[in-house]
């Protein structure tokens, strides 16, 4: 049985229609379904439904929808009313209790004086350091809360998942980085992504050079599956790319113990090497601090 919202509408007798159906939908044409990449009949079910959303916007929330109002909020940035149109976005101060907050996603940890110091001081030759990026970063569903159960997605959003998720590889492998971006967002939004669609819209950030971009996404799906290796060795990386060679260093090795992967083996070295040395720096400025406030004195 197809989904309601899938049915095109049929006239129940010849010259007649249903009650709210505009009548037969026109069947689509062969070479126009060829160019968008769908089946003549996807194309005029997708059409049935457009026009059945038209003439009844309250069908947009419908439970079966969620994935199509996720779609919309992930890729125009909008909620729609009941009557379909956008929800104005009025910043509101409202006193939340902790039952109705959903939990704040923890921030990409900021480096410590002494580690900005070694950022600064060390790392000018590096050619592999980009500047740290600021927001807005791509969204993320809300946050399970700390003891919630896991919820198994429906089958709705884990089929629009899909076919996100494939549109975002298509689009990677054809060189188009913007709409895999978008794609990704959406599967994300479904609430039905792993934690390697998570790991896999960081890497392109990470592309994109947006490493602390990369780190969010990362933590994000840490939250979904603790033990993901290369969500770990991931955002190892977007460190290493901003001069963090503390925090590169430990979930990069906490990535190859879970997932071992030989192209990462040099990398860890760096890394160690760097955090080794940041260390030593760290430990010699706290030794001397003292020292040049007395000086000061």
């Amino acid at each position: 049985l197809k989904p309601f919202w899938l049915k095109p509408c049929r006239p129940k007798q010849p010259g007649r229609t249903r009650k709210g159906c505009p009548g037969r939908v026109r069947t689509a044409d062969p070479s126009v379904a060829a160019d968008s990449g769908m089946e003549p009949d996807e194309l005029e079910a997708l059409s049935a439904a457009v026009e059945k959303l038209r003439q009844n916007p309250k069908l947009l929330h419908h439970p079966d929808l969620g994935f199509l109002r996720n779609y919309a909020k992930a890729v125009w940035g909008v909620e729609l009313d009941e009557q379909g149109k956008p929800v104005p976005q009025v910043p509101l101060e409202i006193e939340l209790s902790d039952d109705d907050e959903p939990p704040p996603r923890p921030k990409a940890p900021e480096p410590s004086a002494a580690e900005a110091f070694d950022i600064a001081d060390s790392d000018e030759e590096d050619p592999e350091r980009v500047p740290e990026d600021s927001g807005p970063f791509p969204p993320l569903p809300p946050a399970r809360r700390p003891g919630a159960p896991v919820e198994e997605p429906s089958e709705e959003a884990a089929v629009a998942c899909h076919a996100a998720k494939q549109a975002a590889s298509e689009a990677a492998e054809d060189g188009d980085d913007a709409m895999a971006l978008q794609q990704y967002t959406v599967a994300i939004m479904t609430g039905a992504a792993s934690a390697l669609l998570f790991v896999r819209r960081a890497e392109l950030l990470l592309k994109q050079r947006r490493p602390n971009a990369a780190v969010r996404d990362c933590s994000a799906a840490l939250e979904v599956n603790m033990d993901c290796g290369k969500a770990y060795r991931v955002r190892g990386m977007a460190h290493r790319r901003i001069g963090r060679w503390q925090a590169a260093h430990q979930d990069i090795s906490l990535g190859q113990k879970l997932d071992y992967e030989d192209s990462a083996v040099e990398l860890q070295k760096l890394v160690a090497e760097k955090a080794t040395r940041a260390a030593e720096r760290r430990a010699a400025i706290a030794k001397d601090a003292p020292g040049r406030k007395r000086h000061k004195g």
